[in-house]
């Protein structure tokens, strides 16, 4: 008989038959089949032993004749499992979620569920929203991005320990970093959207795509014009304030050839480049608006009239360096540098969503919002070419 299909009486009675069979064998052969047959059959008897067990406490509880430790035993498990499903992570938390945002009627489970409330995102959902952003703004994948919720302090390198010759034997001398501290805040990137309410009542996963696409596309806009252009006060800082003054003179910044309009020259980028400490080189690249690449870079040559330009299918390549496009940066603009050591950003991922039935326009208004700061780190990891830099 299989061994699945055995009780527990027809277990018992094989295992009472294989101990006669151990102590009449004579070959070493047949006791070492029969102790593997033994152990299937233990395992067997304990888990039909369960069972009884199960079925016994089942009968007890609905009779009300339980022992009082398992009946809190009980309650103990039944309390973990309403606390699985009502955490943001449970997918029927995440059902209910959505379904709840569209409108649509909920069942009992899903009911429970949502009784944390309404507005913060099932963790599946802000993930998604996340991952759409870091896909669809490229800077986010170029600063060093954190994901802490509120605001947090960062410790940056102002000068690196550096090592001492020391004699053999001898004592050590301590030598010790210089560190500045960044703090990142939390600022509220707000998306107002706007969907039809007859739309509202698609499936909850065609639902789920449209809402976090909406939600990722607005944010993740303002997102990436202030790791450009935030000015640091009551906004997170960028990559245009990343030195106070960009200057000819203090080897921040190179002006195009002539400073008044001229043609940008191979000779300024390579200015640039040069301007760079050799341990930010491997990671560097060059950050400006599509416009200005077409317009000012993809034609230019060396003094052997070889192009400075490679591509690669979509990506560039500018003297070897990768190059990333933002509409953010200012036309006639140019940064090169390692950013992920020169900027350092915090994305909370506890997104949120509100909202408000809209009659007049017979929709729904949706307002979602991310917590987002971003502000200069390591100093010297960042240049600037431009038109108009002080000279």
């Amino acid at each position: 008989m299989n061994l699945d299909e055995m009780n527990l009486q027809q277990v018992e009675e094989r295992l009472a038959a294989l101990d006669v069979e151990v102590r009449e064998a004579t070959e070493a052969e047949a006791v070492e089949k029969a102790a593997e047959e033994k152990k299937g059959l233990l395992t067997r008897k304990a888990e039909l032993v369960d069972l009884e067990q199960r079925k016994k406490t089942t009968l007890e509880l609905n009779e009300g004749k339980a022992p009082e430790k398992i009946i809190e035993a009980r309650k103990e498990e039944k309390k973990m499992e309403v606390e699985k499903m009502l955490d943001h992570s449970s997918e029927e938390y995440r059902s209910a979620w959505l379904k709840n945002l569209q409108g649509k009627e909920l069942n009992e489970v899903e009911k429970r569920a949502l009784t944390g409330g309404t507005s913060a995102l099932p963790e599946a959902t802000a993930n998604k929203v996340v991952e759409i952003l870091v896909d669809t703004v490229p800077l986010l994948n170029e600063i060093e991005l954190f994901r802490m919720p509120g605001s947090i302090n960062i410790a940056v390198e102002v000068t690196a320990p550096g090592a001492t010759r020391e004699a053999a034997g001898g004592s050590v001398t301590a030598s010790t970093a210089v560190l500045r501290q960044v703090t990142l805040a939390g600022y509220n990137m707000n998306a107002f959207i706007r969907l039809g309410a007859d739309l509202a009542q698609q499936a909850v996963s065609a639902f789920e795509d449209w809402l976090t696409r909406k939600l990722a596309d607005a944010i993740g806009n303002k997102i990436e014009d202030l790791i450009v252009n935030g000015d640091g006060s009551g906004d997170p800082k960028g990559i245009e304030k990343y030195v106070d003054t960009w200057d000819v003179s203090n080897g921040t910044g190179v002006a195009w050839t002539g400073s008044s309009g001229a043609a940008l020259d191979v000779d300024d980028l390579d200015a640039a480049i040069g301007l760079l400490p050799a341990k930010y080189d491997r990671d560097s690249k060059f950050v400006m608006s599509k416009k200005t690449f077409y317009t000012n870079v993809v034609n230019l040559e060396d003094v052997n009239n070889l192009p400075v330009v490679e591509r690669d299918g979509r990506n560039f390549y500018v003297r070897g360096y990768p190059v990333v496009f933002s509409n953010y940066v200012a036309d006639g603009t140019i940064f090169f540098g390692d950013f992920k050591r020169g900027m350092v950003g915090n994305l909370s991922s506890n997104i949120q969503v509100e909202k408000q039935r809209n009659l007049a326009y017979n929709a729904w208004d949706f307002l979602g919002w991310a917590v987002f700061d971003c502000a200069p780190a390591a100093a010297g990891c960042i240049v600037k070419v431009a038109a108009n830099i002080q000279a």
